[in-house]
C-alpha cells in the first residue's frame, strides 16, 4: 500500500473499500501519525485564537 497522507477522505476511502488489510494498514499509520502530531485540532484552534488576538490589537 505504501505511505499516504492521512486525512479524513483517505481514512473514509479505506473504510468504504471494505478491504480489511487496507483498513488495518491505514489505522496503523493513523496511530503513528496521531502519536507524532498530538492533538492538531486543538493546536489549530489555539493558532486561530492567537491570530485573532493579534488582529484585534
Amino acid at each position: 500500500m505504501g505511505i499516504q497522507m492521512l486525512y479524513g477522505v483517505g481514512i473514509r476511502e479505506a473504510i468504504a473499500s471494505n478491504d480489511l488489510e487496507k483498513m488495518k494498514a491505514v489505522a496503523a499509520q493513523a496511530e503513528v501519525t496521531l502519536k507524532a502530531q498530538g492533538d492538531i485540532g486543538a493546536a489549530y484552534v489555539e493558532l486561530r485564537d492567537a491570530i485573532q488576538a493579534l488582529e484585534s490589537k
